[in-house]
């Protein structure tokens, strides 16, 4: 192997290697999100949280070399199995003095173009000789070439040259935002209006933190009613909603616009459980409808709406998703500039509903985009990363699912105690102490989002899924009953539960609904061919469990095989079924001995064969039981009194 950097030139002994064929050229692009995470949690033995990964990722630009030194000297603590940076980005004395090298042939001229850069970029600035390899020509303009030069660049500028810079930026530059950044941290901040404007642009892109700072200073140097409005917004969607209301109580005036009583309204029905105040102070449809829909109250809901607000369309998508009459397409609700953050409430609503009516993978979509887009804003990500761990524990991808959890920090953790009690549940954990907790913190509202409550009840509380679909079912939550029903369609329960199946399947619009009850049609009928294709028609939809349940009830071992290796050491009855028998008589049997704790090399010997055929039979082993470690093996070994008799 012969390696190169990108943009040397090549002797020509080593061009004519791959020239004339001699030798494959592979070309090694940096590391990508994956990568990084891969590599880390390689590292550290375990999960990484996301937006630690992401930290480095971005930082590194993908460069193994930094990364390798940004890790080495970073603060990582671990909780609840993940891994996470504790502290600012981390800078090694060794890391420090590779930038530096680079910075240090720069003449004191040019210094001053990177220093700037470190500030304010991008900039409309022009680029010599001197600046090659440093800086980067972007359509935006002249940007650093890599993140961390401008962390030294910041870290070692004297302070009043840093004043000055950013003085001289501020007095530049047109994007109000970055003007008012710059004039806060140079101590110029001055002017409300310009601090206004920015804490609106901050909003917008979701820099919650910033738009705090910036709210904060614009009340303080006189903005008056206007700021001390849009911090109580930012308050409100950063989970603070004590300190929220006393600020709405400070500058509230009888003619404040309908947009901020409904956010005051709803921080106080949602957040404070003052449902009846909340109710009294507003007389907007779209607020009143979301209330009543939180309180599960749709039928009411829907007789509010007029359709004379947009965001109507919005709940009433809600309302129909929840009673299985939606049928799309989802309406596109404009955003309101005077709640810049109120957006986020239409984008929860959609994956929301894309979720509920069967579209996991639409949903998962903009899950992820929105949780990729909240860096900073430590509430919203805890609420994305919620919903991403959901749609994976939907879609069977159980560890990922477990992992997105296990880091999401919710100030209010109900929701999140039932989703990982039902996840654990399905790895075959013991989740009652996950159950117990979120059964002491079932809020008086949040009714729509209860499904998880009761999926969670069913399989670690022993609850009785018809008892909890006859529950949803009284309050007209026809979505969610049949989802309940194919529960105890998977429990072994599709004869009692295949005729109300079909009745939801006839009068519903989800999408999921109608493969349900062939599911449980199959099941009744013992129809092994209608089997397969209820796990095709599941694996279509991304549902990689359920297909996995539905193909071991068929008896079709090549695509239960198949199918289980996609779904993360998933533990239920009806993969058990199938798990036993997919294993050859050699595999389980050196399976059996490998969990007892037998080496390959012992095994070889006492069944007189050859390490690599052991290698081989547990590979194949590892495959069909959809794990990769010898600790997963014993519990994923169906029958455990094997172990005792073959002893």
């Amino acid at each position: 192997m012969a390696t190169l950097r990108s943009g040397e030139r090549a002797p020509d002994p080593v061009v004519a290697l791959w020239k004339d064929e001699l030798l494959p050229r592979i070309e090694l692009d940096p590391l990508g999100r994956a990568e990084v995470t891969s590599v880390l949690s390689a590292v550290l033995g375990g999960a990484v949280e996301s937006i630690s990964a992401d930290r480095l990722w971005t930082a590194c630009a993908g460069n193994m070399l930094l990364l390798r030194e940004m890790h080495f000297a970073a603060r990582w603590v671990e909780r609840d199995g993940i891994w996470s940076l504790d502290g600012p980005l981390p800078l090694s004395p060794r890391l420090v003095e590779l930038i530096e090298a680079h910075l240090a042939a720069v003449p004191d001229d040019q210094r001053r173009v990177l220093e700037l850069l470190a500030f304010g970029e991008p900039l409309d600035l022009a680029a010599s000789e001197e600046l090659d390899g440093l800086v980067a020509v972007t359509p935006e303009g002249l940007r650093l070439a890599h993140p961390l030069y401008g962390e030294v660049l910041r870290a070692q500028c004297p302070p009043l040259r840093k004043r000055n810079h950013q003085r001289y930026l501020a007095s530049v530059l047109e994007d109000p935002l970055r003007v008012a950044v710059l004039r806060l941290d140079s101590g110029t901040a001055d002017d409300p209006a310009l601090l206004i404007t920015a804490t609106r642009l901050a909003c917008a892109t979701g820099g919650v933190v910033l738009a705090e700072r910036l709210a904060r200073a614009a009340w303080a140097v006189g903005g008056g009613v206007e700021a001390g409005r849009l911090l109580a917004e930012v308050l409100v969607f950063t989970d603070r909603p004590e300190e929220a209301e006393e600020v709405f109580a400070m500058v509230a005036t009888d003619d404040d616009p309908m947009e901020v009583r409904a956010v005051r309204a709803m921080n106080l029905g949602w957040a404070l459980g003052r449902s009846a105040e909340a109710a009294s102070m507003v007389e907007a449809h779209a607020v009143q409808a979301n209330l009543l829909f939180d309180a599960g109250k749709y039928d009411e809901a829907r007789a509010v709406l007029t359709g004379a607000e947009p965001e109507e369309a919005a709940i009433l998508a809600l309302i129909d998703v929840v009673q299985g009459r939606y049928v799309g397409p989802w309406p596109d609700v404009p955003p309101r500039p005077e709640l810049p953050l109120s957006g986020e409430s239409i984008t929860s609503a959609k994956a929301f509903v894309l979720a509920m009516h069967g579209d996991l993978r639409g949903a998962e979509r903009v899950a992820v985009q929105a949780h990729r887009a909240k860096a900073e804003w430590d509430t919203m990500r805890s609420s994305w990363g919620l919903v991403r761990g959901a749609l994976a524990c939907q879609l069977g991808r159980l560890e990922e699912a477990q992992r997105l959890l296990r880091e999401t920090r919710p100030a209010r953790p109900f929701a999140l105690l039932c989703t990982l009690a039902y996840v654990e549940a399905m790895l075959g954990n013991d989740a009652r102490e996950l159950l117990a907790q979120a059964e002491k913190l079932v809020p008086e509202g949040q009714v729509p989002h209860r499904s998880w409550l009761w999926l969670a009840r069913i399989w670690v509380g022993g609850a009785s899924p018809f008892d909890a679909a006859a529950d949803v079912r009284s309050r007209g939550e026809y979505a969610t009953e049949a989802v309940l029903l194919h529960e105890a369609v998977r429990l072994g329960q599709a004869l009692k539960a295949v005729d109300r199946l079909r009745e939801l399947a006839e009068t519903t619009t989800g999408l999921l609904v109608p493969i349900y009850f062939a599911h449980a049609d199959a099941l009744v009928r013992n129809d092994s061919v209608a089997l397969v294709a209820v796990a095709s028609r599941f694996e279509e939809a991304g549902l990689m469990l359920h297909a996995a349940e539905a193909a071991a009830a068929s008896g079709n071992r090549a695509l239960f095989g198949r199918l289980v290796a996609h779904c993360q050491g998933a533990r239920t009855p009806a993969l058990a079924a199938m798990t036993a028998a997919t294993l050859t008589r050699r595999e389980r049997e050196i399976a059996v001995l490998t969990a007892r704790g037998l080496t390959n090399k012992e095994i070889a010997e006492s069944l007189v064969i050859s390490v690599r055929t052991v290698d081989n039979h547990l590979s194949n082993a590892y495959a069909k039981l959809g794990i990769a470690t010898r600790v997963e093996l014993a519990s994923a070994l169906v029958l455990p009194d094997d172990l005792s008799s073959r002893r």
